[in-house]
């Protein structure tokens, strides 16, 4: 085929200028890679750690969730003989005042059975001192976060206040402090079911019960069986998290518009490089045609140009892309988990699909980008383009 013979030819003449656009569309491609493989493992650890350290689904009071649930172990029964249902914790939770000789602070504290707690939110493995099982053995203790632990300068063994308007003040002893890499290490402590019923005196009651499904993602399903068999208001953990949800997908969306810059940035590096191949050879495209060859072909001969410098610069680029990802996810962060969701290296995701995207893409602008010089090649008059020699 002569088209594609002349244009190898007039790539190997500018090898510079071929040099650079290969370079350009490679980069490109190498940025796209990295960054969906980055985007695509940070919202996967998102949703993940999301998943893990939250309950799949809630049931609340159907009128007001502060009103509490009563008769709850029945409800309890109905929901665990739910499909899909493998545990269910009922908590009472307050807000109030945890203090610890000088130092205080505001939390949350849940009032839970430690067992139904665990099967639900696996606090056990996020222990880092003391021992999970002792709050279930004791009527007195409490479990804190490390970081409300470095706020109150406390540590497992010593006595702190709960002080509440409504209720008074109750000491409770330290038998535990966790790390579960979220903000719940720093407001939120749990204490006995019935430690907190007594206190609050609302025996009989709690506040609401959490729950983990076979299948996280069809939480919501399962939410409306448990609703109808209950007749008590249950959000998954979809609804629950819906605005973080919603701004993964606005990010998504920003996402796509500047890999597309990036892409259109790389074309015009490629039109470029053919618009120069076309001043450069106008007599020879005269000559071309003048000796037969049709309008068609001189355009085909570019778009061919375009071809081998786009296939050139992507397999470059998926290449460099893909070392690239593996590198940077094998570097350890040098800061402070808890700022990146208890994350210590960057949660690249390599995946099949981003790279058959970069590719996708990267065709679609590099033949796009040919297609003008090819145009303006294929219009040169013959006897003007042979009198520039």
């Amino acid at each position: 085929m002569f088209e594609f013979r002349i244009a190898r030819r007039h790539i190997a003449s500018k090898q510079r200028n071929t040099f650079f656009s290969v370079l350009a569309v490679a980069l490109a491609v190498v940025v796209i890679v990295v960054l969906m493989s980055l985007m695509t493992g940070f919202t996967d650890e998102l949703i993940e750690k999301t998943v893990e350290n939250s309950p799949h689904i809630v049931v609340y009071p159907a009128e007001e969730k502060d009103a509490g649930i009563h008769l709850y172990d029945y409800y309890k029964s109905v929901i665990e003989n739910t499909p899909k249902v493998t545990a269910s914790s009922a908590y009472l939770e307050k807000q109030a005042v945890i203090t610890y000789r000088d130092n205080s602070a505001g939390i949350n504290i849940f009032g839970v059975v430690p067992p139904d707690e665990d099967n639900v939110m696996h606090l056990k493995p996020d222990i880092v001192k003391g021992n999970y099982e002792d709050l279930a053995r004791s009527g007195k203790g409490i479990l804190i976060g490390d970081e409300l632990a470095d706020d109150l300068e406390t540590r497992p063994g010593e006595w702190i206040q709960i002080n509440s308007p409504q209720a008074g003040d109750l000491s409770l002893k330290v038998i535990g402090i966790f790390d579960s890499g979220t903000g719940r290490d720093k407001s939120v402590a749990y204490a006995r079911l019935e430690t907190l019923q007594d206190f609050y005196d609302e025996k009989g009651t709690i506040t609401a019960i959490s729950m983990r499904v076979t299948d996280p993602y069809d939480a919501e399903k399962t939410a409306l069986e448990i609703e109808k068999a209950t007749g008590l208001k249950a959000d998954s953990w979809i609804e629950i998290n819906s605005q973080l949800l919603e701004l993964l997908n606005t990010q998504k969306v920003l996402v796509w518009i500047y890999y597309i810059l990036i892409y259109i940035t790389a074309g015009f590096g490629i039109a470029n490089t053919l618009i120069n191949i076309v001043m450069d050879k106008k007599s020879e495209i005269g000559m071309l045609m003048a000796m037969g060859t049709s309008r068609k072909s001189i355009t085909k001969i570019f778009l061919i140009e375009s071809t081998i410098l786009g296939a050139f610069g992507l397999m470059l680029g998926l290449v460099v892309g893909y070392f690239t990802a593996v590198a940077i996810g094998s570097y350890e962060i040098e800061l402070p988990a808890e700022m990146y969701l208890g994350l210590t290296r960057m949660p690249m995701k390599i995946e099949t699909m981003n790279f058959l995207y970069a590719a996708i893409f990267a065709f679609i602008i590099n033949m796009i980008a040919g297609v003008y010089p090819a145009r303006k090649a294929s219009k040169l008059d013959p006897v003007e383009a042979i009198e520039s020699i």
